[in-house]
């Protein structure tokens, strides 16, 4: 089994080298989630035919790929009242267009797992599990978190908790909001989180957690072969 994650894309056009590398020997390959709101010089017209090219992969690669959802799409999602730092307002009607119309088409989700990896945008904490009522079973907690992302995106929403923290370091955050030193203390047991959402200087690998936003930083992005993980580049 070989499989290929990607950190936050945030318009980036990186992935369509690493794709081009990677397709024929990977078995999966999963996007983080974050594909709008840039940290770099990316005009919103570029996101926006970036996140089109990625769904068109996905299309044309439906059960090879996955797509993760990040923050920066969950606020623009119909009904979601929250906005988050990088917000572009005037943008945002289309951009909720072609998100809802790739959930409506079954093309993204919040959860992927293999075997004792799990992928997330953020991280999967057992305070936010037992609060919303999360199945932790290894064989469960999959659906189980994507479930309730169809039945109920308000579990989703920014959580604030005793640390008060404004970037979302705290337990009581989601797998689309927690950051790693929360992660680290509360992450559900018996697991390897592959998360995003936290920028890094170079991809990190732990028993307990690697994080993979690197795209914008090193351009590593994580490669699991043969139960062997590798920080690749292209």
């Amino acid at each position: 089994m070989k499989i290929v994650a990607l950190g936050d894309t945030h318009g980036r056009d990186k992935w369509k080298d690493i794709a081009a590398k990677e397709l024929e020997s990977s078995d999966k390959i999963v996007f983080i989630g974050d594909y709008f709101d840039t940290h770099d010089d990316v005009t919103p017209e570029q996101q926006l035919s970036n996140f089109n090219e990625i769904i068109e992969y996905k299309k044309a690669n439906m059960d090879k790929v996955i797509l993760l959802i990040g923050n920066h799409d969950f606020h623009y999602l119909s009904g979601i009242n929250e906005s988050y730092s990088g917000f572009q307002y005037g943008w945002s009607k289309q951009f909720n267009v072609v998100l809802e119309a790739a959930l409506a088409e079954g093309l993204m989700q919040m959860c992927y797992v293999y075997d004792k990896y799990v992928f997330t945008h953020a991280g999967v904490t057992n305070t936010w599990c037992i609060t919303h009522k999360v199945n932790r079973l290894p064989n469960k907690i999959e659906n189980s978190i994507n479930e309730l992302f169809n039945t109920n995106k308000y579990a989703f929403y920014f959580q604030m908790g005793q640390n008060y923290s404004q970037s979302g370091n705290d337990i009581t955050q989601s797998p689309i909001w927690v950051r790693i030193p929360s992660l680290f203390n509360d992450g559900v047991d018996g697991f390897t989180f592959i998360v995003g959402h936290s920028t890094l200087k170079e991809l990190t690998i732990t028993d307990r957690l690697i994080g993979i936003d690197t795209l914008g930083t090193t351009g590593e992005y994580l490669v699991i072969k043969d139960e062997k993980i590798i920080a690749e580049k292209l």
